[in-house]
């Protein structure tokens, strides 16, 4: 999208200015906007749209679907996007290399899906070869931008997990054990995000005048829900999508779905008790996640007025339903007015996302997608924001000495349930491999 272009060059050149955000130092209101964190963001936003619609793009190859090519050439546009936020770090020319070594990857990745689908063994090999040395190559790349902070062999390691998550999912989808892949698919979300922290921390320490620690305790809360709301959206497509093919695997993306859905029941109860948790799943679940499905079911059936009562209920009833539920339980941090407004926004995007794709516009479905993902992190940088604003002492991150640090996390006191969750989020994040993966290069 034309608007995508233009943000991603302007917000590489924003996170360069000085000053634009203050670590949270214990004796300081902690902040989820601060440089480092923007940077962050802006790193988990485009990584982990690159793994969903990679996933989603190798299912659609193999499966045979029609949107197979659409959904390619969103995979390269993310690539693209990519460019400009390294170039605003490393230079144009750090920016280049970067976008040739990852569309490279993208094509390999595309060709594995086929040669599995098409039962080519010497094509499956080639891919496989192709893919090794992306990691090689970008491995390289991440060491020499780091001036040595990452070693190369440890970039390698974390690139080459990345890269397992992607297959093994594929590989488990394609043998039809689908409960496995759609593990295997959460398993690879959580860390492609550890990528954006780790990543972030990095150049943080190799530009401390510039960006401020990524890695405290609120940026990692940022972090968690933006996953947690971004990859509602990416299953929510899937979800649907099978639903209207009719495919095999429809229950076991609708399975994924309800454990991302306990996620945030599990966040909403650990702030404001069990009560609020069990009627936020009320909410999400019966005025949410059900009429998605009816939303599959009524284009599938080719039923337009069922489509376009679905739809409204979406993005009024819903958005009405949550953005209330929300502004109350911030006490107005979220104002009620803008959080319906973000929340349906949300919603029209996931309409018009599925509902482009059943009328065969694959073209603006994609573009729909990728507008639909980024406001999610529209969501979660208010909710964030407004939780750590009504919780600031959950969210204290003690001064660094002197550099930030590249690590996963901030410290935090762990002296009540919300910061336990902060942590074992954390936890889950590092087990997944995430505490090595780093960045680019100078141009």
């Amino acid at each position: 999208m034309k608007w995508r272009k233009i943000l991603a060059p302007v917000l590489g050149a924003a996170l360069l200015i000085p000053g634009m955000g203050t670590t949270a130092f214990a004796d300081e209101m902690p902040k989820t906007d601060t440089t480092g964190v923007e940077l962050r963001t802006a790193l988990d936003s485009l990584l982990s749209e690159h793994y969903v619609l990679a996933v989603d793009s190798m299912m659609k190859i193999y499966d045979g679907d029609p949107a197979a090519e659409a959904a390619s050439a969103a995979l390269e546009a993310n690539a693209k996007d990519m460019e400009p936020v390294i170039a605003s770090v490393y230079g144009e020319e750090g920016g280049a290399a970067f976008g040739d070594i990852f569309n490279k990857h993208n094509l390999g990745t595309d060709d594995y899906a086929m040669a599995v689908k098409d039962g080519n063994k010497d094509m499956e090999q080639q891919s496989l070869d192709q893919i090794q040395a992306f990691t090689e190559d970008m491995a390289a790349f991440l060491a020499t931008a780091t001036e040595g902070k990452l070693p190369e062999q440890a970039a390698q390691a974390a690139l080459r997990e990345h890269e397992d998550f992607v297959q093994d999912t594929f590989d488990l989808y394609a043998a039809g054990e689908y409960e496995a892949a759609y593990t295997s698919y959460l398993a690879g979300s959580k860390q492609i995000f550890g990528a954006g922290s780790a990543i972030s921390g990095a150049i943080a320490a190799q530009f401390p005048d510039k960006f401020t620690d990524p890695n405290t305790a609120a940026g990692d809360f940022r972090s968690t829900v933006n996953r947690i709301a971004a990859e509602h959206f990416a299953l929510a497509q899937l979800s649907m999508a099978k639903g209207f093919n009719g495919a095999e695997d429809f229950d076991f993306a609708d399975w994924a779905q309800d454990q991302n859905t306990e996620e945030f029941r599990a966040a909403i109860a650990s702030l404001y008790g069990e009560e609020a948790g069990t009627q936020f799943v009320q909410i999400w679940d019966n005025e949410h996640i059900s009429i998605q499905s009816e939303l599959a079911a009524a284009a599938a059936s080719k039923d337009q007025s069922a489509v376009d009562q679905a739809t409204t209920a979406l993005t009024g009833d819903f958005a009405e339903s949550l953005g209330t539920f929300l502004s109350t339980a911030t006490e107005n941090r979220m104002p009620k007015d803008g959080t319906v407004a973000g929340i349906t926004a949300h919603e029209q995007s996931v309409a018009d996302t599925f509902n482009q794709y059943a009328a065969g516009d694959y073209d603006a479905s994609y573009e729909s997608y990728r507008a639909g993902y980024a406001i999610m992190f529209d969501i979660g940088k208010g909710l964030s924001a407004a939780v750590v604003d009504q919780f600031p002492d959950n969210f204290q991150t003690a001064a660094p000495e002197k550099m930030p640090k590249t690590g996963f996390g901030g410290t935090a006191e762990e002296s009540n349930t919300m910061m336990l969750w902060v942590v074992l989020s954390s936890l889950i994040l590092a087990i997944a491999g995430t505490v090595t993966y780093r960045q680019s290069k100078q141009s």
